[in-house]
């Protein structure tokens, strides 16, 4: 009977959707993009700090009756976001905002679950050795640290303020990219065929669309970095004009906002004017890889395709962002903005991923073993 692939040593299997490890990692990508919107839902909805304690089996069961919703409300009266946001806030209210963050760690919980259980039936059923899996453990071990990254964050906001840490936000934010950038990267591993390298691109060819597509890579990560810092400052509130900040285009006081020039970068009005404008890099970066691609890969649909829509993903999603700002920040805008921001970060590693590929020389498929 035939398991699948087995993955043994150091070399690489190339295999397609029907494998069932490649298919598991997709799902943990989705997973890890679905935990980005649902923590966006929950900072939108002001209830990430309702839960004051981070009790990984307990917490999964809410409180059971009046003395248990009293004790947990009394803990939350005590935080500086009741006493300074929400005071005189009832009972209902606080419940609320409760089941909001108690589903965002339940679905995290249940997120960690779907990456180890398969994992291990892998390793029972013999599609992974126990030496070729350590490089998916490892995928299980970021996650759980997101977890306790995502805690540090929230308790940030339990001592003197009623907010969190922008930079602990952006942190969290910037740790689940790297978990879902490198969950996708070995997925499309997996998904090489092992095409042979394209022949017809030359050497210069070939570099300039590696170095095009990494530097798209690192301009929409630093683009959600900022997005991530403008959400924990709630810098989308400071102006809702656009292109004009308080009436100029570039805003006074842009690097006033803090003792130094380069820690006036992470300030509100800073951080907001740069999220504004540098996604017109990213859009001028996005154009020359298009181009690129066009001229130099003009034999390989995927990245043709992957580059189109990428082009079409910074449209909409600079659309949004005009949106986001001219309508004060609605929920449902923020959250497709935020969600379509994953998106292009998605695209641009698999545009980074297809690039070197191409440039790779032919490696055999490996066959599925038996077993």
């Amino acid at each position: 009977m035939t398991l699948g692939t087995s993955e043994s040593g150091s070399s690489a299997r190339r295999v397609g959707l029907n494998d069932p490890i490649t298919r598991w990692l997709l799902m943990v990508a989705a997973l890890v993009i679905t935990m980005v919107v649902v923590g966006g839902y929950v900072r939108l909805s002001r209830a990430g700090l309702s839960i004051v304690e981070w009790d990984v089996v307990s917490g999964i069961i809410p409180p059971i009756g009046d003395g248990a919703w009293e004790k947990s409300f009394a803990d939350y009266q005590q935080t500086p976001e009741y006493q300074l946001i929400n005071r005189g806030m009832s009972l209902a209210d606080y419940q609320r905002i409760f089941y909001i963050e108690w589903a965002h760690r339940l679905i995290a919980r249940i997120a960690g679950l779907l990456v180890i259980l398969p994992l291990l039936w892998f390793l029972w059923k013999g599609l992974l050795s126990w030496r070729s899996s350590l490089r998916y453990w490892s995928i299980a071990i970021l996650f759980g640290a997101q977890g306790v990254l995502g805690w540090v964050m929230v308790s940030s906001g339990l001592r003197d303020r009623p907010t969190v840490s922008h930079f602990r936000l952006t942190i969290h934010l910037l740790a689940a990219l790297l978990l879902l950038g490198i969950v996708l990267w070995i997925a499309f591993d997996r998904m090489d065929t092992g095409r042979p390298a394209d022949r017809r691109a030359g050497s210069v060819g070939r570099s300039r669309s590696h170095a095009l597509a990494w530097a798209l890579v690192g301009a929409v990560v630093v683009q959600i970095a900022y997005g991530g810092l403008v959400a924990g400052l709630k810098a989308g509130h400071v102006s809702n004009t656009w292109p004009l900040m308080f009436g100029r285009l570039i805003p006074p006081g842009l690097l006033a906002g803090s003792d130094s020039w380069w820690m006036s970068l992470f300030e509100p009005i800073s951080s907001h004017w740069i999220h504004r404008w540098l996604a017109f890099l990213v859009a001028a970066i996005a154009v020359a890889v298009f181009v690129v691609v066009r001229r130099d890969h003009a034999d390989s649909d995927a990245l043709r395709i992957a580059a189109r829509w990428m082009l079409i993903a910074i449209g909409l999603q600079i659309t949004l962002g005009v949106l986001v700002v001219l309508l004060n920040v609605q929920k449902w805008l923020a959250l497709t903005h935020q969600g379509v921001g994953v998106g292009l970060f998605c695209i641009s590693v698999a545009i980074a991923h297809r690039v070197r590929s191409r440039s790779r020389p032919h490696v055999p498929s490996v066959t599925a073993r038996s077993a």
